[in-house]
């Protein structure tokens, strides 16, 4: 049985991640316990093989992903978001990268023309999209044909005693430590159940099939509690 569904709207979403904004990057990488640097590496390695030239970072929050892909890649980046307090400071972090840019704009209306990038990435940030299938469907039409999708994602892990120690740590200590440094009332306990509604492994893999992308793949990091899926448009 899945999980209810938590309130994706637009309004929602951009109004929680304005709040938490001066907190985010901390408690990005306080919750993660770092692993978050080695994840978003891991996806950097694999676009930077296929040698891109302009790449789309989408829910780009504060930056991290695009900022080491550009570093890494030399390509064109363009990161977008949905939260303008969340690009604010990415835009502070980028003030000295020139093929860098960020700009307010939602997936599931990207405001690029077909055939724009050569790689889209998405990090922990496509559970948020409002409508899944309609925003998958976007990623693939700014994609060039050939071009690589790229996306990791928060998962919960399959095997025992891993995955009851997740839960309890997800669903209690989470919420704690983000309410008390965030201040936000809300925001850390959106973040377990968002994890818990989304497709995961396999069935979101159909979903990108669904879409119409090829070549899925996808490999689990830290004992499933991140996964790392790769697709590209034919």
């Amino acid at each position: 049985m899945s999980a209810q569904s938590p309130d994706k709207s637009v309004a929602r979403i951009a109004g929680m991640f304005n709040d938490i904004a001066p907190h985010y990057d901390f408690l990005n990488h306080f919750l993660s316990l770092g692993f978050d640097y080695l994840w978003r590496r891991r996806l950097v390695r694999h676009i930077a093989k296929r040698k891109p030239q302009h790449i789309l970072d989408v829910a780009t929050g504060t930056g991290d992903l695009a900022l080491l892909l550009q570093r890494k890649t030399n390509a064109a980046v363009t990161g977008i978001d949905i939260a303008g307090d969340m690009l604010f400071i990415a835009k502070k972090k980028a003030s000295k990268l020139e093929k860098l840019c960020f700009m307010q704009a939602q997936a599931e209306a990207l405001p690029f023309p077909d055939g724009s990038f050569d790689a889209v990435t998405v990090a922990f940030g496509v559970r948020n999209f409002e409508n899944l299938r309609q925003g998958l469907a976007e990623l693939r039409r700014v994609l060039k044909p050939g071009g690589a999708l790229a996306v990791l994602e928060l998962a919960t892990p399959l095997p025992f005693p891993l995955k009851q120690l997740y839960r309890f740590y997800s669903s209690r200590l989470i919420p704690f430590f983000g309410r008390l440094i965030s201040t936000h009332r809300t925001a850390y306990c959106y973040l377990p159940q968002s994890i818990n509604a989304f497709p995961q492994r396999e069935a979101f893999l159909s979903e990108l099939e669904h879409t119409g992308f090829t070549t899925l793949n996808y490999c689990s990091f830290t004992g499933g509690v991140c996964c790392f899926y790769t697709a590209n448009k034919k």
